[in-house]
């Protein structure tokens, strides 16, 4: 298998044959290389989690070279190589050390062209690594210190300080301190020449660094580095996806939806991902609850409707980005999936790079849009059916969503509806008998205007209406010979003394079986009742 460290092996075995150069008769003050394990020498071997680059630098200081970029030339390692992790560097680095090759192939970031680089069978882009500044946690390198005389030699740079992700110092839970690099050339850095203090100054730094734990996405992160198992939906992810996702979901609860990613400084990256973690470590179902408590803010603060920067802020802008990388994992389809189900999406629009082919919700405005109908006339439809919220009326016409089917129904039967002073004619009632079928249920108004005569102003639906005179129409067949002594609805109410409310009631509830049509008429007023049945009826 063509492995990393298979290559450092192949490597290790064709550099064995060249022998290392001297250093240059300006740079040493006697013989500069003496091979490990010779006389002069005191043989080093790569810490646990030590960056290749820190490794080179202690051999450097281990053979009094004060420059590692002389170090690695004299022994015909170009320091780019280096850099980038090619097999020929790696390989020659363990070869002039006598260096198993495994444990350095294990923490180093090996170049794959384009800005990413392999890491632990992960492939992570340059932007997650830590290149410009030097980082480091005092504490540890007061630890090094102790076990050596000098720091050249002694201090190691953790292959952990080297990703971005990591902020916080997991063994001693300080905030890592930074300090800026003044050229590219300083990536070939060593740690004694960029942190200068020892002893006491250390540990007064230490002292007035921020305490803060690792967060959980760098506890993570470093884990899966490690080969260890997390939450399923993240380890479904590349890392840089798990890590990106999280700290962008974060960056909305963190600092609201409208900050600009230039103005957060790397504690708020630490912060935003500590605030994402709380929703991705719970997979999908912890997205659903996230999108929807965005949406819960924005609507209180008056945003939403069709402006998704405005409810998923960066998160949603990052999505935008096609880049290099088109793919920006799962969370993706996640919350086009949620704005489809949850908010205003016209269908045809292109979402999140795919179109919108069926709408769910509405906003009243667009509602309004779409079918012509006045603003606020259907906006009281909506709430007089219940579908917009008493405690939501403050709430302007575009934030205002309902559910589409729902929606669609209301409008088509405003669309058609009918005012009070038609329903007589269409019923073939007189309007008292239409004023007790809406006290009873049986009509119900689409909406009613505020002020005096309010019933007459509501509008019904027409359809609602022939559904009730279909229903008459089945409880009173037309009848061709009409019984002696069966009356119209108002002599019915007169004669027998029965309420008209009542003796409706009762008509739609199939207690009366003495009720018929007279041939060829239609609506209440051909209604004929068995009058001597009501006066027996109880009610």
């Amino acid at each position: 298998m063509n492995t990393p460290e298979t290559q450092a092996r192949v490597g290790c075995a064709s550099w064995k044959a060249t022998p290392p150069r001297a250093c240059s008769p300006h740079r040493q003050r006697g013989p500069f290389w003496t091979p490990i394990g010779g006389e002069h020498s005191t043989p080093i071997d790569i810490r646990q989690d030590e960056t290749p680059v820190s490794f080179a630098a202690r051999l450097s200081a281990l053979h009094g070279c004060p420059s590692l970029r002389s170090f690695l030339t004299d022994q015909g390692i170009s320091p780019s190589d280096l850099l980038h992790g090619t097999r020929q560097a790696i390989g020659r680095l363990c070869a002039v050390a006598g260096q198993d090759p495994a444990p350095v192939w294990r923490n180093t970031a090996v170049s794959q062209g384009n800005q990413t680089f392999a890491l632990r069978r992960e492939i992570v882009p340059a932007s997650m690594l830590v290149r410009e500044e030097t980082r480091f946690c005092p504490l540890c390198l007061h630890e090094d210190d102790l076990g050596s005389d000098s720091p050249g030699i002694g201090r190691h740079d953790r292959l952990a300080w080297s990703l971005r992700v990591v902020t916080s110092c997991p063994r001693h839970d300080l905030a890592l301190i930074l300090r800026a690099r003044e050229h590219r050339e300083n990536m070939l850095h060593k740690l004694a020449l960029h942190v200068p203090e020892r002893g006491d100054e250390l540990v007064a730094r230490a002292s007035t660094a921020l305490r803060r734990e690792a967060s959980p996405l760098q506890t993570y992160v470093l884990r899966r580095l490690e080969g260890r198992k997390g939450p399923d939906w993240l380890d479904g992810q590349t890392l840089e996806q798990a890590v990106k996702a999280t700290q962008m979901l974060g960056m909305g609860f963190a600092f609201g939806t409208s900050v600009r990613l230039g103005s957060v400084d790397r504690d708020g990256w630490d912060l935003a991902g500590r605030r994402g973690w709380e929703w991705v470590s719970k997979g999908e179902p912890g997205l659903q609850a996230a999108f929807e408590a965005l949406q819960a803010t924005a609507f209180a603060q008056g945003q939403g409707g069709q402006n998704y920067f405005s409810v998923f802020g960066q998160l949603y802008r990052w999505l935008l980005e096609p880049g290099d990388r088109s793919d920006h994992g799962p969370i993706k389809q996640v919350l086009r999936d949620h704005i489809v189900r949850n908010m205003d999406v016209c269908v045809g629009r292109d979402l999140l790079g795919q179109p919108v082919e069926r709408r769910c919700k509405y906003a009243v405005q667009s509602l309004a849009l779409e079918t012509g109908l006045h603003r606020q006339t259907l906006r009281k439809v909506l709430e007089a059916r219940g579908l917009i919220a008493a405690k939501d009326a403050g709430k302007g016409n575009a934030l205002l969503l309902v559910d589409a089917d729902k929606a669609r129904a209301a409008a088509a039967a405003l669309r058609r509806s009918v005012p009070f002073v038609q329903l007589p004619a269409l019923l073939a009632a007189t309007r008292p008998i239409v004023t007790c079928l809406i006290e009873l249920g049986l009509l119900t108004p689409l909406h009613r205007s505020s002020g005096e005569n309010t019933r007459d102003k509501c509008g019904f639906d027409a359809r609602e209406a022939e559904r009730l005179l279909k229903r008459l129409h089945d409880l009173a067949p037309e009848m061709p010979d009409m019984p002696p002594g069966w009356v119209t609805l108002r002599q019915c109410s007169k004669r027998a003394r029965i309420p008209m409310q009542q003796i409706l009631q009762a008509i739609f509830r199939g207690r009366i079986t003495g009720i018929g049509r007279a041939r060829g008429d239609l609506g209440f007023g051909a209604l004929r009742i068995d009058i001597e049945e009501m006066r027996r009826l109880s009610f």
